[in-house]
């Protein structure tokens, strides 16, 4: 039998990155605002801005990768 070669799909895993951060922000975020003024609130604060900047980065890179395909659906062309 021959075995199938697996390849790193990019848009896995920044897909994948997205869903993580999406719903580790509101989480991180509601902590932070219940332990406000603690030690777990700067921690968690810190938590929460570094899902933040992977949520920006992961973001803008999917939009670089797919802009052909948003440029087209934006403007109607195909």
């Amino acid at each position: 039998m021959e075995k199938k070669k697996t390849t790193f799909n990019k848009r896995r895993v920044v897909s994948f990155i997205l869903l993580a951060t999406l719903m580790m922000m509101p989480v991180s975020g509601v902590y932070v605002h219940v332990t406000h003024g603690t030690v777990a609130s700067h921690q968690w604060l810190h938590t929460h801005v570094l899902f933040g900047v992977l949520f920006v980065v992961a973001g803008i890179y999917h939009v670089v990768y797919h802009w052909k395909v948003l440029k087209q659906y934006l403007t109607g062309k195909k």
